[in-house]
C-alpha cells in the first residue's frame, strides 16, 4: 500500500476575536505584521490578495454568521507556494454568493472577490458551526 504524503504547513498563525466588525481592522493589522515577520514582501500584489481574502472572509463571518458574544477564529497557513486562510464561525448555514449587487451597493461582493483571487475555496459545515477557507497562490 502506498502512503500519500501531505504537504505540511511551513508557518501557521491562529487568532480569535470577538464577533464585532470593529475587530476586523485589528485582525488584519496583526496578520499583516505576522506575514512581515515571516519574511513576506508586504508590497507584493499576491500578499495584498491574501490580506484582502482574509478581511473578506473574516467580515462575512462576523456580519452574517455570528451573534452577540460569539468569537470568530482564524488560521493562516503557508503551505508550499500557497497561503490557506480559514475562518471559523458558530453558524452552520452556508455563505451565499451575491450575484445581483448593484454598482453602488456597499455590500454583496465579498465572496465574489474571494472567488476571483483564490485558486481554491470551500467550506466545511458541522451541525453547529462552519469553516470557510480559501487558498491563494503566492507566485504565478
Amino acid at each position: 500500500m502506498a502512503a500519500v504524503e501531505q504537504e505540511r504547513s511551513l508557518r501557521r498563525w491562529t487568532g480569535a476575536f470577538p464577533a464585532e466588525v470593529t475587530a476586523v481592522p485589528l485582525a488584519r493589522r496583526i496578520v499583516q505584521s505576522e506575514l512581515g515577520e515571516w519574511g513576506w514582501n508586504l508590497e507584493d500584489e499576491r500578499v495584498r490578495d491574501v490580506l484582502l481574502v482574509f478581511t473578506e472572509l473574516t467580515t462575512n463571518a462576523i456580519r452574517h454568521a455570528s451573534g452577540p458574544g460569539d468569537v470568530v477564529r482564524m488560521q493562516i497557513d503557508e503551505i508550499g507556494n500557497c497561503c490557506r486562510i480559514e475562518v471559523f464561525d458558530s453558524r452552520p448555514d452556508l455563505p451565499l454568493l451575491e450575484v445581483q449587487a448593484a454598482c453602488d451597493d456597499e455590500h454583496g461582493r465579498g465572496l465574489l472577490l474571494v472567488q476571483g483571487l483564490a485558486h481554491a475555496m470551500g467550506e466545511v459545515v458541522t451541525v453547529t458551526s462552519k469553516k470557510v477557507w480559501a487558498s491563494v497562490q503566492l507566485s504565478v
